[in-house]
């Protein structure tokens, strides 16, 4: 086995450099454009690393002044029990919260609470609220999404619930058409004609939600919104319809603000207390023109999840920073997979013409200072810029692919630096010395002069030590080489070499010296010190 796999690693690096480089940027590209357009195994965004840069941001967007959440927490459970007992409340409590901000004229009223069942419990309290919600004309309501798969099972049209729709109904044409989509309904009348949109959360593979999905495409061509566009729908001026109506048919990065609790929020309870006549514990402020949320952030109602600024969000919070990004029209786009391919391939070509031009070694470096780069970018990008630059497909195929050629020459070198016997021919040695050591692209010029015209020769060189912070332990040592093979394609192709090498070669190269047939070690090394000892110095 050590046998063919001696001979495997001969052949290899027997391969003319410049063949395996581009072979080697062919592989990857044909790889790359594989996964992006058939496999999709790699590529994406590095969850972990985008986390910890959208945390680390210095330019951030403010918050919207306007955004105000009115918080249901633990402390307003607490403080509500007593004479509503627990959630929840009847709903006539959410009538008069309702009527009270609604009389302030806010901007926008967006409910983040699901009014799925009726309360059997209090009925009074579902038509009080509902004949809240009649009266409002700026309430509005989330609903459950359920997978797309169940659209063709379910019964739910644009006729039963008209504000679910993105655009209104404006020809014959679109009223026609049917599209069912599967969610769980309100059960009020009020809530189900009022403007609405979808409130899921679509977290990545690791549950961390990092995407908002503002508008569905449905099979006839229509459109259902999420609760975010439905409100900067109505708070965007009407002027500017293209902000009003833009289209976003795919999960857009959230524009994060740059802390979990970004915007003011005012305790429920404080809120009825308040319209009730009493004194709330601490101020309320005017909700005139502001978009007001209703949600929870208490633990026990279970809507938290984590998001690149915490593991531990309320859902709220993170609605009220997609309805900011709506109607400031703040996304965060992502370069497309085929153009990550195309960033990835045109790195690996950058770095095939380097290795042609200079040398592998001179790319090292690159292992440490490329990522580092690239992470670098993209961070950048997430401070102020629309599109996250998501290089880590790029760097990571660079890598990868510096990686291999690396390697690659390794098993080069080891083959050009192995002198082979030519039964039959007569040996000889020509020493030389380099302007500077003969490592690097020195070596791999001279390993390239030897391919082309003294293809039976091999190059006999020092192993260099290099001892921190980058110094040569005997740079007079590795400044020699000797180059051993065929006496006669010595002697005719020396001149070839010279000229080739150039100024990378002192004057004052040897003569040839005859060697034994056999080229033992021994006696090998002998004749190169011998040789390298009888060049003169400077």
């Amino acid at each position: 086995m050590s046998t063919f796999f001696e001979r495997l690693t001969l052949r290899l690096g027997a391969l003319p450099a410049q063949r395996v480089t581009w072979t080697l940027v062919c592989v990857f590209s044909v790889w790359v454009l594989l996964d992006v357009l058939v496999f999709q195994v790699t590529g994406g965004m590095a969850r972990s690393s985008f986390d910890a840069m959208v945390r680390a941001r210095v330019l951030v967007a403010e918050p919207d002044a306007r955004m105000v959440i009115i918080d249901i927490d633990e402390a307003t459970l607490a403080r509500m029990a007593p004479e509503f007992g627990r959630w929840p409340w009847p709903r006539d409590t959410l009538a008069t919260v309702l009527d009270h901000i609604e009389k302030q004229q806010p901007a926008a009223i967006a409910w983040d609470i699901i009014f799925s069942d009726a309360d059997r419990l209090s009925p009074g309290g579902d038509a009080a609220f509902n004949a809240a919600v009649a009266r409002s004309p700026r309430s509005h309501f989330a609903v459950t999404r359920l997978p797309a798969a169940n659209d063709s099972t379910s019964a739910l049209t644009r006729a039963q619930l008209p504000g679910l729709w993105a655009t209104p109904v404006t020809t014959a044409a679109s009223s026609q058409r049917t599209s069912t989509v599967a969610l769980i309904a309100p059960v009020l009348p009020a809530v189900a004609a009022a403007r609405m949109g979808f409130n899921n959360g679509y977290p990545d593979a690791d549950g961390v939600l990092r995407r908002y999905r503002y508008r569905e495409t449905l099979p006839d061509g229509s459109q259902i919104q999420s609760l975010a566009a439905a409100v900067a729908s109505s708070v965007i001026p009407d002027g500017k319809d293209q902000a009003r109506h833009a289209r976003f048919d795919k999960d857009e990065l959230i524009a994060w603000r740059k802390a979990p609790q970004a915007y003011p929020r005012i305790s429920f309870a404080d809120v009825f207390a308040q319209a009730e006549g009493d004194k709330p514990l601490a101020p309320v402020p005017s909700f005139a023109g502001k978009v007001v949320l209703i949600g929870a952030t208490a633990a026990s109602l279970h809507d938290i999840h984590p998001t690149p600024l915490s593991p531990l969000q309320a859902g709220v919070e993170s609605l009220a920073t997609a309805i900011d990004n709506a109607i400031n029209q703040r996304v965060v786009h992502e370069l497309a997979r085929w153009l990550q391919a195309v960033l990835a391939i045109a790195l690996c070509m950058g770095i095939a013409l380097w290795v042609q031009f200079k040398s592998i070694d001179s790319l090292a470096p690159a292992l440490v200072a490329l990522p580092l780069a690239l992470l670098g970018l993209g961070y950048l990008s997430l401070n102020g810029t629309p599109i996250f630059l998501d290089l880590h497909l790029a760097a990571a195929l660079a890598l990868l692919f510096l990686a291999v050629l690396r390697y690659w020459n390794g098993l080069r070198q080891q083959y050009w630096r192995k002198p082979r016997p030519c039964p039959g021919a007569p040996m000889a040695l020509w020493s030389i010395k380099g302007a500077q050591p003969w490592l690097g692209e020195p070596l791999d010029r001279l390993i390239d002069a030897l391919e082309r015209h003294a293809p039976d020769c091999r190059v006999v060189v020092a192993d260099a030590s290099v001892a921190w912070p980058g110094k040569l332990l005997w740079p007079e040592l590795v400044c020699h080489a000797a180059v051993v093979g065929p006496a006669q394609q010595l002697q005719a192709n020396r001149a070839a070499l010279v000229a080739l090498l150039g100024p990378r070669l002192r004057p004052g190269a040897g003569a040839l010296m005859p060697l034994a047939d056999n080229l033992a070690r021994d006696k090998l090394t002998q004749a190169c010190l011998a040789a390298w000892a009888a060049v003169p110095g400077e």
